[in-house]
């Protein structure tokens, strides 16, 4: 049996990458070889995508052994953000800003990150700018070969190709941006949805972020927002087979339910969900990660998965600090989108 497990890893610019891990790795070596391939130092917001054997979409945890996780090859992984900042501000490196702004390209054109026209055809100004640098061109021939613009209706078109004469001047690390800014403003920016259903049996869709837990009815992308849980009215969040269970505490003067439960679909869905809320709220909420789970904190369950990496008031600490020392952002490969689905090869093959 080999003791080399042969993983590939599609990044957000649409490039493969292979690495070569010892069968004894657990998730975090794989991780910090691509971290490392990437140039990231802001690696916490990220993170590697699987499907495993049951169909099912998960995080590969970094604690855990990668074989026991995927019980057997091939091991694929795609690289996605896992946890979007409140504030693009928040962000230090040009690396991060350009894998975030592709990863807000992927959830608009997947119809995960509805957003008007009208802001459609900036985002697509502020990427056509980036791509292609300054333009004075009235024919927008060109624009054919940008894939975000694939089955554009005409008047948008029209539109992209006067906001690119407008963005003169402006660098691609200055439309990335351009671009998580305005995209931080959509309703459901920064969302990690998972399918539920209320008590009512009704299907709905839970978004956790860094605020809480929202509850929304209707499909993609036309939702309504029911109602909204922010981590400050949270006492504990519990899974119990496929009930996802949130204890409110009580706030004076008014009256709410003690407990608020969620069917999941299944019980790895229901799990998959409990820990995406215990890393929303370590990360955007916590001074520093839980060094073990503690029976008695916010997330009492008798699972052993914890948040292990930063958190983002450390990685603020730390992108101050560095920037007042003017600490040079890692180079990095920028790859126009045009050449995204060219199926390139990245040949950096690492064994550990």
């Amino acid at each position: 049996m080999s003791e080399i497990l042969a993983c590939q890893i599609l990044i957000l610019d649409g490039t493969t990458i292979s690495q070569d891990v010892n069968k004894r790795a657990v998730g975090q070596v794989l991780l910090n070889l691509v971290y490392k391939h990437l140039g990231l130092d802001e690696k916490d917001y990220f993170g590697l995508m699987f499907t495993d054997d049951k169909s099912n979409v998960r995080w590969l945890d970094p604690l855990k052994l990668i074989r026991k996780q995927i019980k057997r090859g091939p091991y694929n992984f795609k690289f996605k953000v896992k946890l979007y900042p409140i504030q693009p501000t928040y962000l230090f490196e040009e690396s991060t800003r350009y894998y975030m702004s592709l990863q807000i390209r992927e959830n608009i054109l997947q119809q995960r990150l509805p957003c008007s026209g009208d802001s459609f055809a900036l985002l697509a100004g502020y990427i056509v700018q980036g791509e292609f640098g300054d333009s004075e061109v009235n024919d927008p021939g060109y624009l054919d070969e940008v894939p975000f613009l694939e089955n554009v209706p005409n008047e948008i078109i029209a539109q992209v190709l006067e906001l690119h004469k407008r963005n003169k001047g402006l660098s691609p690390a200055e439309c990335d941006r351009k671009i998580l800014d305005l995209s931080s403003r959509f309703t459901l920016y920064g969302l990690d949805f998972h399918d539920a259903l209320d008590h009512a049996g009704i299907p709905i869709l839970l978004g956790i972020s860094g605020l809480g837990v929202s509850v929304f009815c209707g499909e993609m992308p036309q939702l309504t927002k029911l109602n909204h849980f922010p981590w400050v009215r949270v006492g504990s969040v519990n899974y119990r087979n496929k009930q996802l269970i949130l204890e409110m505490l009580p706030i004076v003067g008014q009256t709410f339910e003690d407990s608020i439960i969620f069917m999941m679909p299944s019980k790895i869905a229901c799990k998959e969900t409990w820990k995406s809320c215990i890393e929303h709220h370590a990360f955007f909420r916590s001074i520093q990660p839980p060094k073990r789970p503690n029976r008695t904190n916010l997330f009492r369950r008798g699972s052993t998965f914890r948040y292990s990496g930063r958190t983002q008031l450390r990685l603020l600490q730390e992108g101050a600090t560095n920037t007042l020392e003017r600490k040079p952002s890692r180079r990095f490969e920028r790859l126009s989108s045009r050449n995204r689905f060219s199926n390139r090869q990245s040949h950096a093959r690492q064994t550990l």
